[in-house]
Parts: C-alpha cells; structure tokens; sequence
C-alpha cells in the first residue's frame, strides 16, 4: 500500500475529528448539568442525552457511506449540522438558556420534542437539497449563471432555515411580527430560486441523439476480401515419405 492510499482525505479528517470532539463534549456537559442542572426527571434526561449522541454518531456513520461521491465537501458539512442539532437537543434537554421553566409537565416535553424534531427535518431537507444542487447546478454547471443561481439559491435556503429555526430553539423569546414576515418572504424567494435552475436545465440545448443526427456523406463499401478457412492451416498434411528407386545391380564381368 501506498502513502496515497494510505492517506486519509482532509475532508474525512476534520468530520472524524469534529465527530470526536462532538461526543467529548456532549458527555462533558451532560455530567456537568447531571451534578448542577434541572433535577426533574434527571434519569429520563440522562438517557435520552445518550439516545441523542448514538443518534449523532449514527447519523455520521450513516453520512460517511455517502460522501464517496462527487460531493466530497458532504461529510464535514453534514458533521457541522448533526454537532449543531446535538447541541439545540441538549438545550432542551436540560432545560437551557430561553427553554420553558415548567420542564416537569408533559405538555413543556411534548413541545419541546416536536419543535426539535421539526428543527431536525429543517436541517436535514436543507443539507439534501445543498447536495443536490450543489452537484448539479454548481459543480456540474453547465453554464455561469446557473453556478451563479445555484449559489445564491442555497444561501437562501439556509437563511430561511435559520429564520425559521431559531424561534423554534428558542421558544421563550419574543419574536416580533418583522420576524415572522421576514420568515416567509425568506421562504417565498427561496423556493422560486430553487424552481429556477430547473427551468433553465430544462430550456438548455440537448446534445442531439446518436439516432437523430443528419446523414452524412455515404461511403461506399465493398464486401469483404474472401480469405481461406484458417481450419485449412490448423493441421497441415505432412508428406509421405517416398520409396527409393531400386539398385541395379552391375552384370558379372
């Protein structure tokens, strides 16, 4: 083996180092808010903050099988938004910064669980969609400005994901009615941004079919030169052997 092969991709290093440092801290603070936080229901919290860090590392494991790809920024892209979801799910887990005080009442809980699974199905659509865009109207763009809409068609995806997210992680704080508006016009100007690089993709000149191309000066063609069966020379017939002409013998003098 080789130092080539040897060698592990700069991308694949950093998500394996991001992983790791994710998980180190997640047991650090997750100890650290056993000793000093929330006392109500610390045992559920516990388990539920291991749940959430076998989740991350199967969601890693699971990302790492499809970042052999053309896409070879998709591992430490989709590391940095699992280690960014682990961190919202500890913050409602233990009732951090801007959570609801009343964490012993099942409705806080079932709150709480639903606005984190949407945040979940926000981050992850948005990763999907960087994925495919990113490979077919950014790196396998066919012309400048679909490079161009494409890039500008993802940085709206990921603002309307973060206007959208962040009151659902942190639900406690006041959000204005700018806020709000802001959120869907974020939303409308993205999802028109995303429709126009497929009607561009789909008014562009296709290379024409193998079957569909003019035709072209006919050659003529002659039939092909009658060469001898090749069985004939496999075994050749080896000559008899012919036999000498009888010796005279000379008259007695």
């Amino acid at each position: 083996m080789t130092d080539t092969e040897a060698r592990r991709p700069r991308a694949r290093s950093l998500a394996l180092y991001l992983t790791i440092a994710v998980l180190a801290t997640s047991a650090v603070f997750g100890a650290v808010l056993i000793v000093v936080g929330d006392q109500a229901n610390i045992a559920g919290r516990a388990w539920l903050t291991l749940l959430l860090v076998g989740a991350f590392a199967g969601a890693v494991a699971l990302d790492a099988t499809a970042s052999n790809g053309p896409n070879r920024w998709y591992l430490p892209a989709s590391t940095i938004t699992n280690a960014a979801l682990v961190a919202v799910g500890l913050l409602k887990l233990w009732n951090g910064v801007l959570q609801p005080d009343d964490t012993a009442d099942a409705r806080v809980w079932a709150v709480q669980f639903w606005l984190f699974v949407g945040v979940v199905v926000l981050a992850r659509m948005a990763l999907l969609l960087t994925q495919v865009y990113g490979l077919r109207f950014v790196t396998r763009a066919s012309s400048r400005v679909s490079s161009i809409g494409g890039v500008v068609t993802l940085a709206l995806v990921w603002a309307t994901v973060l206007v959208l997210a962040l009151p659902a992680i942190l639900p406690v704080a006041t959000w204005p009615d700018w806020w709000w508006r802001l959120a869907a016009a974020t939303a409308l100007v993205a999802t028109v941004a995303a429709v126009i690089p497929l009607i561009v993709r789909a008014f562009e000149t296709k290379p024409a079919a193998r079957g569909n191309q003019p035709p072209g000066p006919q050659l003529r063609t002659y039939p092909p030169y009658p060469f001898p069966d090749a069985g004939m020379y496999a075994n050749p017939p080896h000559p008899q052997p012919t036999a000498a002409p009888p010796v005279m013998n000379a008259p007695p003098q």
